[in-house]
């Protein structure tokens, strides 16, 4: 049975310190989750990788993804409208769940997701850089996080301008990559989304567990959308523009997901060589508009990746700042983490952290190799978000929810459901992995929180929204 915990967390009159700027509206917010979840980075980067899995099933994959994404968006947007804190799922599932739960929630993504993602996505800027020179994936990587670490610590309302402006000229060269294939098509649209491997045999039917098993894959190229509740504390309008921003980040991430590979694939040369290729879109832009013409397209493709970097230094930093306010870990480092800048209003140690682990994983570790756990996590964190919408209209059917969604408890339900079966078709190693991040999170909880809980990971009433 779930821990027995107040809705709200404590009694009405102990809530949050407003100290972060709420200077951001409803499109400032949208502008920093479509830019945290990288659509060039979804079609560039994690698309090959779908391509290689899963050969034309790619869009299929992509498609029941967003589907997947759509479910747990009605479930975000309820929870987000009704929790508007900082934390995002964690807080949310510890207020439902109960502590351990939640616990187990920040985890997943506070450390774990906080310090891959950026890593893994600022590796892939220098694959599309090194058609003017080649450089070494690591530095160009550590440089662009460095970077984007400064500028989140500058302000909210600076990363989202400048990352709103970047992210025009994202979507931009993504748009253009698109019409591109529709331009110039050269297969049926029968043969593109007819599911099929290649191979030294020709085409094969895809399994339909190598088509899940790519769906994790997938739920990770639209994973940002929920960062909607990340910003919450400093986005103006109430919990109603928290679950507006989550509904319309989704919907722009699965267009610009889905239409370019079904673009793509329509006007490859080959369908064998565009699906097995380990860089389909370099080959792709060299066949329809020569060597210059992949320079100049692949370093508009660089720029919208560092983007991507910028927009996600201060979407986890609000995940790692909040768990320091609640006390999650030893008192000096909660203190430490909770810090805000006096003059910037943005939590400046916290995004160091963020900024300081995603260097040194990229240089000193595999950061590629670690990735494929990512997909198998999120799966986990999913379940754990669509029971909390379940459980929450249980325990606290009087809590206030700006937002309420429809046909409850279809989208929770199918969403488990959806999960759970790709969970089953992962990598063995990445379940694995999974679970041992399970089982450090619980030893933490149980011996360390747990007995403190009269002084650690407090669960305050969100700050009063404007």
């Amino acid at each position: 049975m779930p821990e027995t915990a107040d809705p709200a967390g404590v009694s009405e009159t102990q809530r949050y310190d407003q100290e972060l700027s709420r200077s951001l509206g409803l499109w400032g917010n949208v502008a920093l989750c479509v830019a945290a979840i990288t659509p060039a980075v979804g079609v560039f980067a994690i698309a090959p990788i779908l391509l290689n899995m899963a050969g034309t099933g790619a869009v299929w994959a992509l498609v029941i993804a967003g589907l997947l994404g759509l479910a747990m968006a009605a479930c975000y947007g309820e929870l987000g409208s009704a929790y508007p804190i900082a934390g995002g799922d964690y807080s949310v599932i510890a207020r439902t769940l109960g502590k351990t739960a939640g616990f187990v929630s920040l985890v997943f993504t506070g450390p774990v997701c906080a310090f891959l993602i950026p890593a893994v996505v600022a590796l892939t800027i220098a694959t599309y850089l090194s058609v003017v020179v080649p450089l070494d994936a690591r530095w160009v990587g550590a440089v662009v996080i460095a970077v984007g670490t400064v500028i989140a610590i500058l302000g909210v309302r600076l990363s989202a301008r400048l990352v709103g402006l970047l992210l025009a000229v994202e979507l931009l060269v993504v748009m253009f990559v698109t019409i591109l294939g529709f331009a110039q098509t050269r297969h049926s649209l029968v043969e593109v989304l007819t599911p099929a491997l290649f191979g030294p045999d020709g085409p094969q039917a895809l399994a339909v567990g190598t088509l899940m098993a790519a769906v994790a894959v997938a739920a990770f190229t639209y994973n940002g959308f929920q960062g909607a509740l990340l910003f919450s504390e400093e986005t103006s309008g109430g919990g109603r523009n928290v679950a507006r921003s989550v509904f319309i980040s989704l919907a722009v991430a699965v267009s610009f997901g889905v239409i370019p590979v079904l673009g793509g694939l329509l006007g490859a040369r080959s369908l064998e060589e565009f699906t097995t290729s380990p860089t389909p879109w370099q080959q792709f832009l060299t066949d329809t508009g020569g060597e210059l013409f992949n320079t100049i397209v692949s370093l508009g493709i660089a720029l919208a990746v560092v983007n991507g970097v910028m927009a996600l230094t201060p979407y986890f930093a609000r995940v790692i700042y909040s768990s320091g306010r609640d006390v999650m870990w030893p008192a000096p480092v909660s203190r430490a983490l909770a810090k805000v800048h006096p003059r910037f209003e943005t939590p400046w140690v916290a995004t160091l952290v963020i900024g300081v682990a995603g260097v040194i994983l990229i240089l000193t570790m595999d950061v590629e190799s670690m990735a494929t756990v990512i997909g198998t996590v999120i799966s986990l964190e999913m379940i754990l978000v669509a029971l909390s919408a379940i459980v929450s209209r249980v325990r606290f059917p009087d809590l206030v929810r700006p937002y309420r969604m429809p046909l409850w408890p279809a989208a929770p339900v199918a969403a488990i459901v959806l999960c759970l079966v790709v969970l089953f078709e992962q990598n063995r190693n990445d379940q694995i992995t999974a679970i041992v991040i399970v089982v450090v999170s619980l030893v933490y909880y149980v011996c360390y929180l747990r007995p403190r809980s009269s002084t650690h990971m407090k669960m305050l009433d969100p700050a009063e929204s404007d």
